[in-house]
């Protein structure tokens, strides 16, 4: 079972401007309800039992937002990510307090999630008896090159991992989506990670490293995140 969650939502969502000038990306609001609403609400029904949200951009709002976390049933702690620098560098901004010697599920709040998509990957991470597990979605090559590159083998077994690969780089037509669950492990590797060439802390470079240390990394492919479309957002209100 897995019982924490960090839940990433400091980025200031420039492809979302003009809207998240004022709301950060995570409250854009989807049908009535902000994305961080969706993902909470997967949480939940995936067992976990408490998060640590990692902020930033109007962060306050966010704060405002998630009160002490009873709407949702979950115990809440947030951490401040000092610079925007890739998903490793949130990680890292994680209280040393808060880790547990357990598994975590890691994901981006800017996805409009099916409440059963992250139970969905448990119950994949336990049959597989892996160590790391990530969801995959099938992308077009220009999607791949802003996002990922997986390769896999028949079993679904991860081998490889690009991020923004260039078009001769990509592996496989799967991307990882920011949805992994990863052993205690984790953070041990994230401190060794050096910027890449957009001078961020990438997790899939410690996803790669595990890997080639012997992790056992295997993919579940799933639907597409319905992500959020210009025409469908609006800011929430009072917010």
């Amino acid at each position: 079972m897995i019982k924490s969650a960090v839940l990433l939502a400091a980025g200031r969502g420039k492809r979302q401007r003009p809207f998240t000038n004022d709301t950060p990306k995570s409250l854009l609001q989807v049908n009535g309800r902000a994305t961080l609403d969706y993902v909470l609400a997967a949480v939940l029904r995936a067992g976990v039992k408490r998060v640590c949200i990692v902020t930033n951009h109007l962060e306050e709002k966010i704060f405002e937002f998630i009160g002490d976390g009873s709407k949702w049933n979950l115990s809440v702690t947030f951490a401040h990510q000092k610079e925007l620098r890739g998903s490793g560098d949130a990680l890292l901004s994680v209280p040393y307090q808060w880790i547990r010697d357990e598994p975590v599920m890691v994901l981006a709040t800017d996805y409009i999630l099916e409440e059963d998509v992250l139970l969905e990957l448990i119950k994949a991470h336990e049959q597989y008896g892996a160590e790391i597990t990530m969801s995959l979605k099938e992308c077009p090559v220009n999607e791949l090159m802003v996002r990922s590159s997986v390769e896999v083998d028949s079993d679904w077994r991860v081998k490889r991992i690009i991020e923004k690969p260039k078009r001769d780089e990509v592996l496989s037509p799967y991307a990882a989506s920011v949805i992994y669950i990863f052993p205690h492990g984790i953070w041990n590797y994230l401190p060794r990670l050096k910027p890449s060439v957009r001078d961020e802390i990438e997790l899939p470079e410690a996803v790669q490293m595990m890997i080639e240390d012997g992790y056992k990394a295997f993919g579940l492919l799933q639907p597409a995140p319905k992500e959020w479309n210009f025409m469908t957002y609006s800011p929430l209100e009072n917010s």
